[in-house]
């Protein structure tokens, strides 16, 4: 099979996808990979399978249990899981196409919670209700379940609105948007388990799979103390201007001011992660979290990105559409 095989309806409808993966090495990677496998393996490791990888701030704020009860109730039982570290070199790889559109102070406080010592958790999911029933892959309805880090007004019944994402850069989770997404991802996350985790997205629901996600979250929270991923004094506290005069805007919050201007407000993000202040690595997470808050795209990519985002028909039929997925629309 070529590359364009692997990008076929249903596994994407995404034209940018078609066009930028060809000559994306994890792709073309996995892609070889994927010839060898048989299409009973590969339908359901990647139509009626996906996964949900929980982030740091998952396991400290005690989000995976939550999480994984929310995803049972909606159709996905766990086949497995498997730890991953995320660096700051594979946060650029896995979000290539979207990170570069986000202001430089994001990325910085992505790093931090990236890098603060949990690893984040790979779990792979079964959709139970198949893609007859819901009009769609396992990987697209999980992604609109999962719902937006951004537009949390419109969550509803999502599974960040069920976790209380409050804060757009503590989102507790990531899932790929549809399988053309899930064959890139595997590659980039996995690199030397990679049959592993194609494997795990193709076995069959058991006991000793469905335990696996529970067991791996409790080791982790014995080993990282828990966090509210909140913080009560004011934030401006933290914040210094770039000079006595320099201006300030609100957070949406409204409980601190930032530096109006990118460099400054990177600078400051900069300090907190090199503990300038010697708080406690989680309290400097969630005071950058807060001042990074509701920060626009920035440049050219950010066009790009928001093009990447439109809905795409389903060779399945209609898809059901979530309350939460509707209301965003509007």
């Amino acid at each position: 099979m070529t590359v364009h095989a692997w990008l076929r309806a249903p596994l994407t409808h995404d034209p940018e996808r078609r066009r930028t993966y060809p000559d994306d090495v994890y792709f073309r990677e996995m892609a070889a990979l994927l010839d060898g496998w048989d299409p009973d393996g590969t339908d359901r490791a990647l139509l009626l399978s996906t996964f949900v990888m929980f982030k740091p701030d998952a396991v400290v704020g005690r989000r995976v249990g939550p999480a994984l009860a929310f995803l049972a109730g909606h159709g996905f039982e766990p086949l497995g899981a498997l730890t991953v570290r995320v660096d700051a070199r594979v946060c650029r790889e896995l979000w290539r196409y979207q990170i570069n559109a986000a202001p430089l102070a994001v990325i910085r406080a992505v790093d931090m919670i990236l890098e603060s010592g949990p690893p984040c958790v790979f779990v792979a999911l079964r959709d139970t209700r198949g893609p007859e029933r819901t009009g769609t892959t396992a990987a697209e309805r999980l992604a609109e379940l999962k719902g937006s880090s951004k537009n949390r007004s419109a969550e509803g019944g999502s599974l960040r609105g069920a976790l209380g994402c409050e804060l757009m850069c503590l989102n507790f989770v990531h899932a790929p948007d549809d399988p053309a997404d899930l064959i890139r991802e595997v590659g980039v996350l996995l690199p030397g388990r990679r049959a592993e985790a194609l494997s795990l997205l193709a076995a069959e629901v058991s006991p000793l799979g469905a335990a696996e996600p529970a067991a791996v979250a409790r080791e982790l929270y014995a080993a990282h103390p828990a966090h509210t991923l909140t913080w009560h004094p004011p934030v401006s506290t933290f914040i210094r201007p770039a000079s006595p005069g320099a201006s300030s805007r609100p957070t949406p919050s409204g409980t601190s001011d930032r530096p109006a201007d990118p460099e400054s407000l990177l600078a400051r993000v900069e300090e907190l992660a090199a503990d300038a202040d010697g708080l406690p690595l989680w309290d400097r997470i969630v005071i950058a979290a807060e001042m990074v808050e509701g920060l626009p795209s920035e440049g050219l990519a950010a066009d790009r990105a928001a093009s990447r985002q439109a809905p795409h028909p389903s060779p399945y039929g209609p898809p059901r559409r979530t309350p939460a997925a509707a209301a965003a629309d509007r």
